[in-house]
């Protein structure tokens, strides 16, 4: 859009900061309505500044279009509004008329030459490759726009008002060097540390837990050993592979289709091809002639100052040459043989092969299960359909799903106790087909309720299911649960266990003794970690257990969980390394500067605007937007 063009010779960071107003919700919706005295084509006041409903709605419309083109999809005004579109825009029209407000209270006037010489200056209001201002050009770019020329010199003289109002408040606010140092460190520090790994090896033998300790942990943790809710399904797949089952290829098909597609059971042959084109007829009768009497492909080649490069084809399919003719000349000749002149499409050439590789066939008898497994699925994907059609008539019908797979002779496949993980009682996954989107639909449909049907990715089929019956979830008696509790137990006794040897690792350390001589005696290794950044996982470092470090003094222990559990991590922090500013993070000051300018700016404005007054017709502002009104 021309508009666009004209509209980016007031970009700058003002622009920027008005972007930033449009995604938030301004503190005008904070500010009591006031109806009396609006006419029916104000959408808001701003002190004595009228915004017209029908430039509201202009500027809202071009939002919307705007958007629409950006994403290459079209968007409603419905949809406009369920993402807060019109408020945005009118946040962005009342702060603009605040600003306006503002400098006509500090008496801000900028002249006409001033702003004709910014337009002249400003290479967006140029014809494209011009290097200078053509006042014809600019005229036309109004015009196609349906501006005039003081209208449009009105805008730019109140931008430039707002923009003086904002460059005053704005200027000199940039990040303190303390909160900038802080960041710095806190995201580029790095650290140093040595450790100690501890695990359940480490930790040493738990004692076998007695019955009364495994029946009083079960008592304290019952809930987690209550059974689930089971349901029991019923399941037809129809898939290819599941229809060929019934169908069979005799030896004779299988035979009458490998012959049509022999090429399909090997590989073609290969030749390496070489060629040299000639300009001229003479010229290649001349090199065809030297070749018969001795005289070398090569050195032919070589004469004419050409490298492999320039006569190479490669080693190559017939179909791989573009060149029909040349293809027909390279696969006629014996290996080491050169063709007499060719008429290709380039020229005329000579035609060399160097090297020929024989194509393979495999034998019917070595593909013939393979083939008859293609040609069966194949067939069961033509069938596919046709088969659904009938088991929908049969349900239908009122068929059940047993009912329905009898008669098709179809698989019906029933699993008698599924939790919603997809596991059977004894914990072990279960292959419903489908998987957890039937899984899930089993436990939200009633027994005897018909349900959807799952078509499978890619056309891979269907699959009809129904839940036959419910078994509510129940507490397990302790006998039942014993195993369970068992490992339960056992993995939380290992984990206090570990624990425990760590923080008496730890208190060792901390009470003098070298963390080097700690592992040492007990026979653990001491390991080293380098540069470890600030939530960034390392190694046996997990996000979580860097905090830990990150915690720690220069020079201090510490105790947190490994990355893997149970284990844990006895460490001490050997050196605490600052790197020196980068431009990564003069950027982060940068914008930093910018959030702390538009926090100001947003403060400045509603402080603004409580003090002029702001007033929004909430039934206009509606009707502007084509939306309900009471």
């Amino acid at each position: 859009m021309v508009l666009q063009t004209l509209r980016k010779g007031a970009s700058g960071w003002i622009a920027k900061i008005f972007l930033l107003l449009l995604t938030l919700s301004f503190v005008v919706w904070g500010i009591a309505d006031v109806f009396r005295g609006f006419g029916a084509s104000t959408v808001a006041t701003v002190g004595g500044t009228d915004i017209p409903a029908a430039d509201y709605r202009n500027a809202f419309l071009e939002q919307v279009q705007r958007i629409g083109r950006s994403t290459g999809k079209g968007l409603t005004t419905e949809q406009a509004r369920a993402f807060g579109l019109d408020r945005q825009v009118l946040n962005q029209m009342i702060a603009d008329a605040t600003l306006d407000e503002q400098a006509r209270r500090l008496g801000l006037a900028v002249g006409d030459a001033q702003i004709a010489k910014e337009i002249q200056s400003n290479p967006n209001y140029r014809r494209p490759g011009a290097d200078s201002f053509e006042p014809a050009y600019f005229d036309q770019l109004l015009r196609a726009n349906g501006l005039t020329e003081q209208r449009f010199v009105a805008s730019e003289k109140k931008r430039a008002l707002r923009e003086q109002v904002i460059d005053a408040l704005g200027d000199g606010i940039v990040a303190p060097k303390t909160l900038l140092d802080a960041l710095h460190r806190y995201d580029g520090e790095l650290r140093n540390v040595s450790y100690i790994l501890v695990t359940a090896g480490a930790a040493g033998a738990l004692p076998a837990p007695t019955d009364d300790q495994l029946k009083a942990y079960f008592e304290a943790h019952k809930v987690a050993f209550r059974a689930p809710e089971y349901r029991k399904v019923s399941v037809l797949a129809l898939t290819p592979v599941a229809l060929t089952a019934g169908i069979t290829i005799t030896d004779e098909e299988a035979r009458a289709a490998y012959e049509r597609d022999i090429a399909h059971f090997g590989t073609p042959e290969r030749r390496e091809v070489q060629q040299i084109v000639f300009a001229k007829p003479e010229e290649a009768a001349e090199a065809s002639e030297k070749i018969k009497a001795g005289t070398s492909f090569a050195d032919i080649a070589t004469a004419r100052g050409l490298t492999a490069k320039d006569t190479d084809l490669g080693l190559v399919t017939k179909s791989a040459i573009i060149d029909p003719k040349i293809a027909e000349a390279a696969f006629s000749l014996a290996e080491g043989a050169t063709s007499g002149p060719v008429q290709g499409r380039f020229g005329i050439a000579l035609v060399h092969v160097a090297k020929i590789e024989p194509g393979t066939t495999r034998p019917f008898d070595e593909v013939k299960a393979e083939l008859m497994q293609e040609m069966a699925l194949s067939k069961a994907r033509r069938e596919l359909l046709d088969k659904h059609d009938a088991v929908e008539d049969e349900r239908a019908s009122g068929a059940t799903l047993a009912e329905t797979a009898q008669k098709l002779g179809l698989k019906l496949q029933v699993f008698d106790a599924v939790d919603r993980s997809g596991r059977d009682p004894k914990g072990d996954a279960v292959e419903v087909p489908g998987g957890l989107e039937v899984v899930s639909g089993a436990f939200e449909a009633a027994p005897g309720v018909e349900t959807d049907t799952v078509q499978l990715p890619q056309n891979g089929g269907f699959i009809w299911y129904e839940t036959n019956a419910i078994t509510p979830s129940r507490e397990r008696t302790f006998d039942e649960a014993k195993a369970a509790v068992t490992a339960r137990w056992t993995e939380d006794e290992t984990a206090k266990a570990i624990e425990a040897k760590a923080k008496a690792l730890l208190a060792k350390a901390e009470s003098g003794t070298p963390l080097a001589q700690v592992a040492g005696e007990a026979e653990l290794p001491i390991q080293m970690a380098d540069a470890l950044r600030r939530g960034r996982a390392d190694g046996n470092f997990s996000p979580e257990s860097l905090q830990a470090v990150f915690d720690a003094k220069d020079g201090g222990f510490g105790e947190t969980p490994a990355a893997k559990a149970p284990g844990r991590i006895v460490f001490q922090v050997t050196k605490v390394i600052v790197p020196p500013p980068t431009e990564a993070d003069a950027r982060v000051a940068q914008d930093l500067s910018r959030q702390l300018q538009n926090d100001v700016l947003m403060q400045y404005l509603g402080g603004l605007q409580k003090q002029i007054g702001v007033q929004i017709n909430q039934r206009v502002y509606a009707q502007s937007v084509g939306a309900q009104t009471n």
